[in-house]
């Protein structure tokens, strides 16, 4: 599908994204898009130069794709406004935008159709827009949905159309875009990326100042989130690179859970599949999110024996078997209780770790003495039993975030124990 763009662009590093609908500007929908194009195009030695976001409007997606042509982008990722409702206009805007007329794709209207009617539905009169294909471009193939992309090149530039739909726009870059664009990046680049958590941007860098201030002849980046710290390192040298990831992972340690892109819960999946270890856990204030990262993993059904979510008092009680005189003693948040409970939870499925979670995550019920976000985090084996405490924020969703986010970790550091 790309033979008419071969030979164009010999070298490219040059790349804006260009995002259409309402809904991005309004706030309503995060612009999940470009952030996962800018991650991975620069990981291939791309440089993601401009982001603009635009409505469903025909004057504004012109007046864009105008300004970035002229600023001499070589490559401009659109993604957006491809479906069959009447808002959709992109692929009517960029077919006159480039000069060109459309055509109907009968063939891919009769694959449609049958599409839709093995899901039992009569296909919409509104999906034949989806068949139309212009008479000067390409097309991108969609194996996922029904929107299929295009490819233009105008006045010095390529131009890519995708849909806006997450799941449909990754599948088809990774397909089409990614392989087209290595072949066409002037020279060798390369990027690592030191996943951390546990120590704050600030006492990070403070942390890794000394190698930071050397001329390491990388490029530094850094990504902060609820999770931790992203550091991403590049340079066009491969020596450079692998030896300045080597003096930071030495520095940091065991605040390093990962070097790629791997989240800490494919870490503690790996890892207690590795070690053979069983887990299972009792969760009141992250209210089941642990269980849930977890279980997003493939593979951890080998590990996960199950979990418990015991938001209330009584359920503390009557289905883990906490004491009641501990709670009423210490606290439902209290080191004896979140003890209790990761003792409870690793012998009623037989596991070989027990973790519990116990926390006020707010914005009500903390005091003086319990303030908000106040956690208590249990691990238990069949030798002990150790409780930590974590004094969090007062925000109840990154509360539960970074709650999550430590029991994990913790939980990664101890397997390997067990």
């Amino acid at each position: 599908m790309l033979s008419n763009t071969k030979s164009f662009i010999p070298s490219l590093m040059k790349i804006a994204i260009l995002s259409i609908g309402n809904e991005l500007l309004s706030g309503k929908t995060m612009n999940t898009n470009a952030n996962w194009l800018g991650n991975s195009l620069t990981k291939i030695g791309c440089r993601v130069d401009k982001q603009v976001v635009v409505p469903d409007k025909e004057k504004p997606i012109i007046n864009a794709l105008n300004f970035l042509i002229n600023d001499k982008e070589g490559c401009i990722i659109v993604t957006g406004g491809l479906g069959p409702t009447d808002d959709d206009i992109t692929r009517e805007v960029l077919f006159k935008f480039v000069k060109t007329e459309s055509k109907f794709d009968s063939d891919y209207w009769n694959k449609l159709s049958k599409k839709f009617k093995n899901l039992g539905i009569d296909i919409p009169e509104s999906n034949r827009s989806q068949a139309l294909v212009p008479q000067n471009g390409d097309v991108i193939d969609n194996s996922i949905g029904s929107a299929r992309g295009f490819i233009f090149k105008i006045n010095g530039a390529v131009i890519f159309s995708l849909p806006g739909v997450p799941s449909e726009m990754k599948a088809m870059t990774n397909a089409t875009i990614i392989p087209w664009l290595k072949e066409r990046v002037s020279m060798a680049f390369f990027s690592q990326t030191i996943r951390t958590t546990g120590i704050p941007e600030s006492k990070l860098i403070e942390l890794i100042s000394s190698p930071i201030r050397t001329e390491h002849g990388c490029e530094i980046g850094y990504y902060p989130s609820l999770f931790g710290v992203d550091i991403r390192i590049s340079s066009n040298k491969i020596k450079y690179m692998e030896s300045l990831q080597d003096e930071l992972t030495t520095i940091l340690g065991n605040a390093v859970f990962a070097l790629g892109n791997d989240s800490i819960e494919e870490i503690v999946v790996k890892n207690a599949i590795e070690n053979d270890i069983s887990l299972s856990i009792a969760e009141s204030c992250t209210g089941g999110l642990i269980g849930h990262r977890i279980t997003q993993i493939s593979g951890s059904s080998k590990i996960f024996n199950g979990s418990v979510v015991v938001y209330s008092n009584s359920s503390k009680v009557n289905l883990l078997g906490v004491s009641e005189n501990c709670i009423n003693k210490h606290g439902a948040v209290s080191e004896q209780t979140a003890k209790e409970m990761a003792e409870k939870v690793r012998k009623i499925f037989s596991s070989k770790l027990g973790l519990s979670i116990t926390g006020i995550a707010g914005p009500d019920g903390g005091s003086k003495e319990k303030p908000i976000g106040l956690t208590y985090i249990g691990l238990s084996t069949k030798n002990e039993t150790k409780v930590r405490k974590f004094q969090f924020g007062s925000f109840r969703k990154s509360n539960k975030a970074r709650a999550s986010q430590a029991a994990l970790n913790w939980m990664r550091l101890e397997i390997s124990n067990v």
